[in-house]
């Protein structure tokens, strides 16, 4: 069997560059989304959206943008991390994260997650708030090839 590959370089400039272009040829793209134009998160609290990526999976990555406010700053701290580093960090232990967006009003993030099985969370955190209540509007996606 023979297989000739091409592709046109400004068409996969708007693509992840972490995708083997090989994946998009021989497997499925799955996507999970997290979006939210109303996520509600109280003060001392966090909410957070949880990613099951399978075993076979390659080109796992997380992305997307997210918006806060409420409070007097409009801010909340964004992380990506496994489920082990959720565990910790609920329990205020030491914590790994793929991605940290420290406090902020508006934000983006395109992170490269490991391939094969996991359980990664995007979490989304007012903890640090001891009145105000925020309002996150999330959209985002975790995309995989299998």
């Amino acid at each position: 069997m023979l297989l000739i590959y091409g592709y046109n370089v400004s068409q996969r400039a708007n693509l992840n560059p972490a995708v083997n272009p090989i994946d998009r040829i021989v497997k499925q793209q799955h996507t999970m989304t997290a979006k939210n134009p109303d996520l509600r998160i109280n003060a001392l609290s966090f909410s957070s959206f949880k990613f099951d990526v399978p075993a076979g999976a390659t080109s796992v990555n997380l992305h997307g943008n997210f918006t806060a406010s409420g409070g007097l700053t409009n801010d909340v701290e964004v992380f990506v991390m496994s489920s082990d580093d959720f565990v910790n960090w609920q329990n205020r232990h030491e914590a790994k994260t793929f991605y940290n967006s420290g406090k902020v009003t508006v934000g983006t993030f395109n992170v490269n997650l490991p391939t094969d099985a996991g359980t990664y969370y995007l979490v989304f955190n007012n903890r640090f708030a001891l009145l105000a209540q925020k309002t996150v509007l999330v959209d985002g996606a975790l995309t995989y090839y299998q």
